[in-house]
């Protein structure tokens, strides 16, 4: 029996990925407000109805998206090394995040914007992307960053030149090669206002 249920298992989450990867090509060719439930169903090779199996509806569909985005980008940032000056590990995990969004503009939009009318994530998803900002808090914290306005201006800082890269510059560095130089601007900042 619980060979079984494992195989059952395996195949339920091998064919959700695939419902997923679906869902990413179409955002990715058309925007994700062209994903819908009767396509991936068709790129998948199901009737929709079988679809219900995997996803219970499309916002249940962009939520199962959110969370895969979010689990890649929590693993994509734990990568980068820990040792070394706090301040350059800071740099090295903030031009990973800022590299992950601009790859991919419909994944950037999901995780960082408000673009897909009426989604909220789950609770549950949503503790994904809580557990990925508290995961940059620790890099702020070690490289002196403590204050929680001071995280809200380094959050608009990244977030903002990914946007401005992917709606100006697609594909180039216009906007990314300027995070070095103003985090270098904010970490400055910072220490002034901390000098007594």
């Amino acid at each position: 029996m619980t060979g079984t249920r494992g195989a059952r298992d395996a195949r339920r989450r091998e064919r959700l990925d695939q419902v997923l990867a679906a869902a990413w090509a179409i955002a990715r060719e058309q925007g994700l407000a062209a994903v819908t439930l009767h396509e991936v169903a068709r790129r998948v090779g199901i009737r929709q109805p079988s679809l219900y199996s995997y996803v219970d509806s499309k916002a249940g569909l962009y939520d199962a998206m959110f969370a895969q985005a979010y689990r890649e980008l929590i693993d994509h940032v734990a990568a980068v090394p820990r040792d070394g000056d706090p301040r350059r590990v800071l740099l090295a995990a903030s031009r990973a995040v800022l590299d992950f969004a601009v790859a991919d503009p419909a994944r950037q939009q999901l995780l960082f914007q408000r673009t897909v009318p009426g989604f909220a994530p789950s609770a549950g998803s949503y503790a994904l992307a809580e557990r990925f900002l508290a995961q940059v808090v620790v890099l702020l914290h070690d490289a002196g960053v403590e204050d929680p306005a001071d995280v809200d201006v380094y959050t608009a800082l990244v977030a903002g030149l990914g946007v401005q890269q992917i709606a100006n510059d697609p594909g180039g560095d216009r906007w990314t090669r300027h995070l070095e130089r103003l985090l270098g601007a904010f970490l400055l900042d910072r220490d002034t206002r901390r000098t007594p």
